[in-house]
C-alpha cells in the first residue's frame, strides 16, 4: 500500500489496531469494514498533517499551548528580569533571535506574573554597587553547588520534591 511508506511500521500497527478494535468485542466492526476504517483514519491523519503544515508555514494561527499545570513565580519580579537578561545574553532561547520584551511576555504568561519595564529594572541592576550585580544568579549558583555537594555526601542521592 502506498500510505505505508509514509508511516513508521509501529505507527501502521497502531493505526490497524486502533481502527480494528474497540473497548469491547461487542462493538468491534466486522472484519470486512476494517479497510474502510483504516481509510477513514488515514484521511483524518492526512488532514491533520496538512493543517499542521499550514500552521508551520504561517497560513493558520498556531494553537495555544496550554500547560497541564499552572506555574506561579514566587520569587521577586526583579529576580525574573535578571534571569531573563541572562538567558538573552547567552542566546539560550531561539538562538538569541528573541528579544527581552518578548521573553518577558512569554514568562509572564507561563508564571502568571506581570513583568513591567524590563529595561528600567535592568538599569537598576546595573547601578548596584557590590562586586557582583547579579544577586539572583549568584544565589542560584551558590544554592545549586551546595545541593550538589550535599548530594555527593549522601552518596549521590538528592532530595526529591
Amino acid at each position: 500500500m502506498k500510505w505505508k511508506s509514509r508511516f513508521p511500521r509501529c505507527f501502521v500497527h497502531f493505526i490497524t489496531h486502533a481502527s480494528a478494535c474497540n473497548l469491547s468485542t461487542k462493538h468491534r466492526p466486522p472484519q470486512a469494514e476494517w479497510g474502510k476504517n483504516i481509510s477513514e483514519l488515514l484521511f483524518v491523519i492526512d488532514t491533520e498533517l496538512e493543517l499542521l503544515k499550514m500552521r508551520m508555514q504561517g497560513f493558520l494561527p498556531a494553537l495555544p499551548i496550554k500547560s497541564a499545570k499552572k506555574f506561579h513565580w514566587t520569587g521577586k519580579a526583579t529576580d525574573l528580569v535578571e534571569l531573563l537578561y541572562a538567558l538573552d545574553t547567552c542566546d539560550c532561547i531561539n538562538d538569541g533571535e528573541i528579544g527581552v520584551e518578548e521573553l518577558a511576555d512569554a514568562f509572564s504568561e507561563i508564571f502568571g506574573i506581570e513583568i513591567k519595564n524590563c529595561y528600567n529594572v535592568y538599569m537598576n541592576m546595573k547601578r548596584r554597587k557590590d562586586d557582583s550585580r547579579t544577586y539572583f544568579l549568584d544565589e542560584l549558583r551558590e544554592k545549586l553547588n551546595r545541593r550538589m555537594k550535599e548530594s555527593d555526601l549522601k552518596g549521590g542521592k538528592f532530595k526529591k520534591r
